[in-house]
């Protein structure tokens, strides 16, 4: 009795980790550029009185919604203050100890007012959300939830659209600082971010912590992916405004810019990007703007003994992340909600 007790009990654990339609858990990561706001968000999504903080690596922090059958949503945010691909990692492989992966979003946060440094942004956390997501899965896993993501489009794909496995929302912060940017140059980054997204079958709305209309909208946004909340599809392509634009609802041709016939996905973003580094603002490179704010790179910031320990941390959360790969940690120290 007890072992068959046992068995149901596990049976269902392992549903609950895997059934791609069905869940009361879902998970939020969230990454982007530096001090766009992205704290702020979470803390006003979650309704947190508390000043925010810097995120220096990643934060965890959860929440909680009575559905009508009295069940509770649990909604786990993960915000990755620093772009690492084994921090992003942590926050995909954590998240489904509670659920399958189908019901992870990744919101992307880009600062729309740094035109010089949009595209360098865009780019590196790109790289780090593909590389996280290959050490978080196999090559199996991610096939069968690009597969899952194709099903569930409403109508064909679009030639050169290819899905990225993980939902993925991008939002543009600091809207009230990028709306006094000329036409020509908010129209130019309009159509990137709507092409990039479209391209990788994502979602896009700007967002402002001083808009309040638009703060209404980023936490009934966040209720959806994070609650299973309803939230309605509006959409706006004008460029005087906020843009909104649901994932799917957009297409090359209403983008209006000079994609390739017969254009690859890869081919799309290429050509995306070489549009967008031609007319904009000269661009800063990552990889230098990289070296500046990391004072590790620096040799006049050499300090022996704090590289040590940062050196020894990194060993301990790649081991940390090991074991929770391989299985050796049945479960993540996270408060039981109640």
């Amino acid at each position: 009795m007890r072992e068959a007790a046992l068995r149901l009990a596990t049976e269902e654990e392992n549903k609950r980790k895997t059934d791609p339609n069905e869940t009361h858990e879902r998970s939020i990561i969230i990454l982007g550029s530096k001090g766009v706001g992205k704290t702020t968000m979470v803390y006003r999504f979650l309704e947190k009185e508390e000043r925010p903080k810097p995120t220096v690596a990643m934060d965890y922090s959860f929440g909680r919604k009575t559905a009508k059958s009295l069940v509770k949503n649990i909604v786990h945010v993960w915000e990755v203050g620093h772009l690492a691909s084994s921090l992003v990692s942590v926050a995909m492989t954590g998240s489904t100890l509670t659920h399958s992966p189908h019901h992870t979003v990744l919101l992307m946060m880009l600062d729309l007012s740094r035109p010089g440094e949009l595209w360098a942004s865009l780019e590196e956390t790109l790289s780090v959300i593909r590389n996280g997501l290959r050490m978080s899965y196999d090559a199996d896993t991610i096939q069968e939830l690009r597969e899952r993501r194709i099903s569930d489009r409403k109508r064909d794909l679009e030639r050169g659209v290819d899905p990225f496995p993980i939902r993925i929302c991008i939002v543009g912060g600091r809207y009230d600082e990028f709306k006094e940017l000329d036409l020509g140059e908010k129209e130019l980054v309009g159509k990137t971010l709507r092409a990039v997204a479209h391209s990788l079958g994502a979602s896009l709305y700007y967002y402002s912590s001083k808009d309040k209309i638009l703060v209404r909208r980023i936490k009934d946004l966040l209720a959806h992916h994070g609650f299973g909340s309803p939230f309605t599809e509006e959409k706006c392509a004008d460029y005087e405004k906020p843009l909104m634009m649901p994932a799917g609802a957009d297409s090359l041709g209403r983008i209006d810019l000079q994609f390739p016939q017969n254009p690859r996905p890869s081919a799309i973003l290429g050509s995306v990007k070489q549009i967008y580094e031609s007319r904009s603002v000269p661009q800063i490179s990552r990889n230098d703007e990289a070296l500046l704010e990391d004072p590790s790179n620096d040799p006049n910031f050499n300090e022996p003994i704090i590289d040590r320990l940062r050196t020894q941390r990194e060993e301990e959360i790649s081991v940390l992340l090991n074991d929770m790969m391989e299985g050796r940690m049945p479960k993540i120290p996270v408060p039981d909600p109640f």
